[in-house]
This record gives structure tokens, sequence and C-alpha cells, in this order.
């Protein structure tokens, strides 16, 4: 048997590092996952308080956070089912990327070469996952712009001279034509980089140089036991 005061041997860094990485990306991508999960599965009643914000408040700017919310869940909601059950499915396999990363760093008398098949699979499932989540916030996105570019108009302006306001004016007019596109983009934009996080790290530890110092490991760890 190991001594309890021995040591378990470490991985190289890169590999440690990797699956520490694993274990942050996963579990925000999780956490946000669950979040928004529920936001959908709750989406009306949410937009009935919404609504009934925008109507019987008398602040402005409560009624006019409530109406932009109100369009917010409205563009949502085309896409709530499937986009729920997507979300509510990467919440799940993000769990899975970091129990299994946690038992590389931390493998308990579990065989690692097990634990690094389970994070190399489903790492690449939450990086398809979170590719279909990203292209869902991007309809969204596109819905979501032209129905925000008309609450600007409602914004307090500070008053400025004629030539200023005009200048605001066409910028706040080139900004409303933008916004379908920046909001798309944006989703397009982390999609890529949290997709493409989880899949380079999938790769990784698919490896035969990670899978040959994973296997000398356990060959390690079961040679201490027997001692």
């Amino acid at each position: 048997m190991k001594s309890p005061e021995s040591p378990t041997p470490l991985l190289p860094r890169r590999i440690r590092f990797a699956a520490a990485v694993c274990l942050v990306l996963s579990a925000l991508s999780g956490f946000m996952a669950l979040e928004q999960a529920v936001t959908l599965f709750s989406l009306g009643e949410l937009r009935d308080a919404a609504i009934d914000v925008s109507r019987f408040s008398k602040d402005p700017d409560l009624v006019r956070g409530a109406q932009v919310n109100e369009a917010y869940l409205a563009a949502l909601e085309p896409l709530s089912g499937p986009h729920a059950v997507v979300l509510a499915a990467l919440s799940v396999v993000c769990s899975v990327v970091f129990v299994s990363a946690a038992r590389l760093l931390r493998p308990g008398g579990l065989p690692m070469e097990r634990m690094r098949q389970v994070l190399a699979g489903s790492a690449i499932l939450a990086a398809l996952l979170r590719t279909i989540d990203g292209a869902q916030w991007a309809v969204v996105g596109r819905r979501l712009g032209p129905i925000l570019a008309q609450h600007l108009n409602s914004l307090p302006m500070a008053q400025v001279p004629p030539a200023s306001a005009q200048a605001a004016a066409e910028a706040t007019a080139q900004f409303k034509a933008m916004l379908p596109g920046l909001l798309s983009g944006f989703a397009i934009v982390m999609t890529a980089l949290i997709a493409g996080t989880f899949a380079l790290l999938s790769q990784y530890f698919r490896s035969d140089s990670v899978r040959a110092a994973i296997s000398a490991q356990d060959g390690e760890l079961a040679i201490e036991e027997e001692d």
C-alpha cells in the first residue's frame, strides 16, 4: 500500500494548466447556460412582470427599462423552447467537463486515462452545443436590434447647439442601422471564442502526448499502490 505521506505524482505542467482552463471555462459556461435556461423556462412570468411595470409605474426610467426588457423577452420567445433545451444540455455537459477535469488534477484513486477520455468527449460536445447556442443568440440579436433602436429615441438627450444636434442625430441613425449586426456579431465572436476553446482543449486531450503522459502516470500510481 502507498503510505499516506507519499505525494501523488503530478502531471506535466502543461496538462495541469489545460485541465485548469477546462475547470474555469466549464464552470462559467455551465453557470451562464443554466441561468439563461431558467430565464427561458419562466419567460411568460417575466414578460407579464415587465408589462405590469410599463403600464402602472409612474417612474419614466423604470418604464423605459421595463419596455426594453419586454422587447428583449419578446425577441427570445420564438426560440425559447429549443434554446432552453440546448442551454440545459450545455449546463449538464459543462458539469461533466468540470468533474472530469477536476479528477485529472485530483484523481483520488480513479484511473486518469478514463477521465481523459471523458474530458475529451464532453469538451467537444460542449463546443457543439455552445455553437448551436451562439447561432440562436445571433438570431435573437438580429431580432432585438431594431426593437432596441426604436427605444433610443426615448433616451434623454442633453441640450446641444443645432449643428451638434444634427451631427448627433446622424450618428444615432447610423448606430441604429448597425445595431442588429453588432448584436449578432458579438454573439458570433463570443461563440467562436468559447466553442473554439472547448474544441481545442478536446483535441489537446486526445493527442498522443497527453495520452502517453497520463498512461505513464496511471502506471506510476499502480506501482505505488502495489508497493
